[in-house]
């Protein structure tokens, strides 16, 4: 029997006038691997954190099994000083911090019974559980070089996958995994899947790579409206459950709809065509008007009946089970004149001493959509910034068509002015009012309409990514050019993302390991080697 890690009943917590969990409760057991979904804001990385116990409840218990040892990949690597090496932030933590007390006491003869302390708490925390780091590293392709280079002085890439090594390494109890596949390639994708499989903890991720979760997880929690929701199976088997569910509310609200409109019916019928009691057979006149009387009474009786019985269905009425969806998120440009949008003639580039492309001759066309792969390091994202104009190639030449409008969405959204705030960026950049930006958040149905006076650097990745979107529409493209676009959106989000982008009727080029994405608008897949 699996043992039981951590159970939450009962939990609520707040942020000011806005309930993130209203009674919730669940429980985590060995070898249960979870996918945590839910929209951008339904609470997920807060439920993370606190079942790390970095943050409390308002109410309701976290009740966790003794000696339980936890590990957490957040979104965005944080760090305690700008010089820390990679080393030194893979041997943060506890047990590395154990391992060298106790190899200090071994030296020390008269200290045993201290060494002896710290080999047991050592013991608990699962110290003989921990993963080689070679292998580690090998499998998040991590150079051994790397890990004296300042952490500040590696992409985000780098950093998010030293961050997922430790806490990999670690091998603790229960893993909570915030979006752990972005910045991994499909190898290191695959790598993960095997190592999270084998794992004898807990996982509970979060993620929008569908096929991950289908081929990770054994179970799913649903966050949704403050509420939570578990489901005995994968991706797909929610998605399968959800159909079933809209099925038979549909099959409710119609039997629901059916019945109030014949209460209607009969209390019309009754009210305006009231039959009188039959007349005497006999002289007894006392007896028929106690049959009248009577009769009244019942009919009476039952019209109030029906009443009650439509005032109950109107008081509280199931509404129509439509599924959500985010259907004002669109690309309309103006059309490309040419069939072709961008060629690429023999260019090359290179970077840091390495040949990334040489003599590549390509070109995007009207309707194409056409989605990169390969390994990390391979080229994607420099061609990308060629196409878009940001980095030059050394050899060869790009021509765009002089009809094309190109909108690039770079992986970090790094390319926002992080000191402004998205109203300064919008009306700077597309002449916005407030209120008119506001209504094309709306209208986009992307949210964020709370986050318009808060400088850029202080939104998550998440943010930046669904406003870097409304500033895709609003350019008006008829070429995008998009690096990892799945990366930091919500399922509800990338659904409609991937919906504008099979309407859209210019050229598409991506980058994305996201297979789920890229069987759904690829016309063409390229590996860049």
């Amino acid at each position: 029997m699996s043992r039981l890690l951590i159970c939450c009943s009962h939990l609520y917590k707040s942020f000011g006038l806005s309930l993130l969990f209203d009674d919730v409760s669940f429980a985590v057991n060995e070898r249960e691997i979870f996918a945590l979904i839910g929209e951008n804001g339904a609470g997920k990385t807060t439920l993370l954190q606190l079942l790390q116990g970095e943050v409390q409840p308002d109410a309701g218990d976290c009740i966790r099994a003794s000696h339980l040892s936890i590990g957490f990949l957040p979104q965005e690597v944080s760090l305690k000083s700008s010089d820390m090496s990679a080393r030194a932030y893979l041997e943060e933590g506890p047990l590395p911090e154990l391992e060298r007390q106790m190899a200090a006491y071994l030296d020390a003869p008269d200290q045993l019974a201290e060494w002896a302390a710290c080999h047991e708490k050592y013991e608990q925390l699962g110290g003989y559980r921990r993963l080689p780091i070679e292998k580690v590293l090998s499998g998040l392709d991590l150079d051994l070089a790397l890990l004296d280079v300042p952490m500040a002085s590696l992409s985000s890439g780098q950093r998010v996958r030293v961050a997922l090594a430790r806490a990999l390494i670690e091998n603790p109890d229960l893993l909570l995994l915030d979006e752990p596949t972005n910045h991994l390639d499909q190898s290191m994708v695959d790598w993960l899947q095997m190592t999270l499989r084998q794992r004898e903890g807990a996982t509970i991720i979060v993620s929008h790579d569908r096929t991950f979760l289908n081929e990770t997880c054994n179970r799913l929690i649903e966050l949704k409206q403050g509420r939570l929701s578990c489901y005995g199976g994968n991706y797909d088997f929610y998605l399968e459950e959800q159909k079933l569910l809209m099925e038979r509310q549909i099959r409710a609200y119609e039997a629901q709809e059916e019945e109030r409109a014949a209460l209607k019916q009969k209390i019309k019928a009754m009210s305006f065509s009231k039959r009188k009691a039959s007349s005497p057979t006999d002289r007894n006149v006392m007896a028929y008007d106690r049959r009248g009387e009577n009769h009244q009474k019942s009919l009476q009786h039952s019209l109030s009946a029906l009443k009650a019985r439509l005032t109950e269905i109107e008081d509280n009425p199931l509404s129509h089970p439509k599924p959500k969806t985010i259907k004002g998120l669109r690309f309309a440009g103006v059309p490309l004149a040419s069939v072709v949008a961008i060629e690429c003639d023999h260019i090359s580039k290179a970077y840091d001493g390495k040949l990334l492309f040489a003599e590549l001759s390509r070109t995007l066309c009207k309707g194409d959509r056409i989605v990169l792969t390969g390994s990390n390091g391979s080229g994607k994202t420099t061609f990308l910034r060629c196409l878009a104009g940001l980095l030059p190639v050394d050899a060869g030449l790009i021509r765009t068509a002089p009809t094309a409008v190109i909108s690039y969405l770079d992986q970090d959204i790094a390319l926002l002015p992080m000191s402004e705030t998205p109203l300064q960026y919008f009306q700077s950049k597309f002449h916005l009012s407030e209120e008119e930006l506001r209504r094309e958040l709306h209208k986009a149905a992307i949210g964020g309409s709370e986050l318009l006076n808060r400088p850029f650097a202080t939104l998550s990745t998440g943010q930046r990514k669904r406003l870097m979107i409304l500033s895709l529409v609003l350019e008006r493209p008829n070429v995008l050019l998009l690096d990892e676009p799945t990366n930091h959106l919500d399922l509800l989000t990338l659904e409609a993302l991937e919906t504008a982008i099979l309407s859209f009727e210019g050229g598409v080029l991506a980058v994305s390991h996201d297979q789920t994405f890229i069987n759904k608008i690829a016309t063409e897949v390229l590996e860049f080697r």
